[in-house]
């Protein structure tokens, strides 16, 4: 047990530093660009070139969000700063530096939320259609792009259940698990209203299993906590079972460090969709318009959705497999959080 506990701080310590890290230049950066590039997204390397690192705000992984930055910077030749923070923090450090007129991000990559819309009403960022990309960036998916056509979305991140591998032998089959009393007090659940997503999910559960498999969860007595790292964290240290949100990038970091911890996919299920908007005014918005490029391109957005094993809007037999949060049908959440005996 006490070993247990030494590798279960140990993980939580290199979480919690992944989940708090900010700036710091990546490794990347120094290729030279191909010398087949088009006229326009040459020009745009020049510019970003002469202006410095291309700084990306992002509450992916961070080893997603060096993948990223370092595979760019391969292809063009350009250092990347990669910032990586919680959301709720990438949120209000963002705003705070657009209302003072000195924005750090040239792009920001984020869950798509009201942000984005008050950002654009606020010209803190770049309408899609005013970008004008260069050739390399696909033309996006009818239906994914969000707050009429200004923002596209670039990923889909399901969210799948984590079980603790040393506890739960017979896999889940079905989200009516959740519900099964041989789970009492074993499930770590994150709060519906920690997330547009995870409320999203809760309607969907609703909407497909109905009030009394809420109930069931509820009389299972979860803890509720705040996100998907320490729902994670506390499956892995076995104060759990089982959890939700189930996060690929979370569950991998664990499982490299010999966690017993596994993500196991149900369906139906949603998640967070992931938004890009570049910057106005940021110090590099040549570079901010040449990483849209290069996630929205085929090879771009390879990496991205590989290394988050998430799903790709580009790619039209996957997303058949996801629930998106705009198709759930909208239900009182106070309800909800009645439903699961949440006050």
């Amino acid at each position: 047990m006490k070993r247990l506990a030494k590798t279960v701080l140990a993980l939580a310590a290199s979480l919690s530093l992944l989940t708090a890290c900010g700036g710091g230049g990546s490794g990347s950066g120094g290729g030279a660009a191909s010398a087949s590039l088009d006229a326009e997204t040459q020009t745009l390397v020049t510019k970003a070139k002469e202006a410095g690192p291309v700084t990306i705000y992002s509450m992916i992984d961070e080893a997603a969000l060096r993948s990223i930055s370092d595979g760019f910077s391969k292809k063009y030749g350009l250092k990347v700063t990669p910032v990586r923070l919680v959301s709720s923090d990438l949120t209000q450090r963002y705003s705070a530096e657009a209302t003072a007129g000195k924005p750090v991000a040239d792009l920001v990559l984020l869950t798509d939320s009201p942000f984005y819309a008050d950002a654009l009403k606020k010209g803190w960022i770049y309408s899609y259609p005013d970008l004008q990309l260069p050739p390399a960036a696909q033309k996006v998916p009818e239906g994914f792009m969000s707050n009429n056509g200004a923002t596209p979305v670039v990923s889909l991140v399901p969210t799948d259940t984590v079980i603790n591998t040393d506890n739960v032998k017979d896999k889940p089959s079905s989200w009516k698990d959740y519900a099964d009393p041989k789970y009492k007090g074993k499930l770590m659940l994150a709060e519906p209203n920690s997330s547009p997503a995870n409320a999203a999910f809760w309607s969907l559960m609703r909407d497909t299993y109905g009030d009394s498999f809420l109930q069931g969860v509820a009389a299972n007595q979860p803890k509720w906590m705040s996100s998907a790292v320490p729902v994670t964290q506390a499956v892995a240290a076995g104060e759990g079972d089982l959890g939700h949100p189930g996060v690929a990038a979370v569950i991998d970091n664990l499982t490299k460090q010999g966690a017993p911890v596994e993500r196991v996919s149900l369906t139906p299920t949603t998640g967070p969709e992931v938004a890009l908007a570049v910057s106005k005014g940021s110090a590099n918005e040549a570079g901010g318009k040449l990483m849209a490029s290069y996630l929205l391109s085929a090879e771009g957005n390879k990496i991205l959705n590989d290394s988050t094993s998430a799903i790709s809007p580009f790619d039209t037999e996957a997303t058949k497999g996801f629930t998106r949060v705009k198709d759930i049908k909208s239900v009182d959440a106070a309800k909800i959080r009645s439903l699961l005996g949440l006050k």
